[in-house]
């Protein structure tokens, strides 16, 4: 049984990385405008600036899309391992219970 623990251990880390990769590209992203702002009822002053075409980036992630697009596989390789210690747990208990009844 700590053969299959381990092996579940391993398993967890080495494939949590491409079931993330999985769970990220099937999100639909939206593409949200922001108008300008207005102070007092007026156009930003600052706005009024030229552009520098070369800083624009256009993408249609938010900061809170590459967050989780980053943590992702860390959660799931901590969930299979969670799930991975609760069965070795379990069944060093249950090893336990059947030496002392023995």
């Amino acid at each position: 049984m700590r053969k299959l623990a381990m092996a579940t251990l391993l398993f967890s880390v080495f494939m949590g990385p491409s079931f993330a990769n999985e769970l990220e590209g099937s999100s639909e992203e939206t593409e949200q405008v922001i108008p300008p702002t207005m102070v007092d009822g007026q156009v930003d002053p600052s706005a009024a600036e030229p552009l520098n075409l070369s800083e624009i980036e256009i993408t249609t992630k938010t900061p809170a899309d590459e967050f989780i697009t980053a943590t992702t596989p860390l959660l799931v390789a901590l969930m299979l391992g969670s799930v991975g210690l609760v069965i070795f747990t379990l069944v060093g208990q249950s090893k336990r219970e059947s030496a002392q009844l023995d």
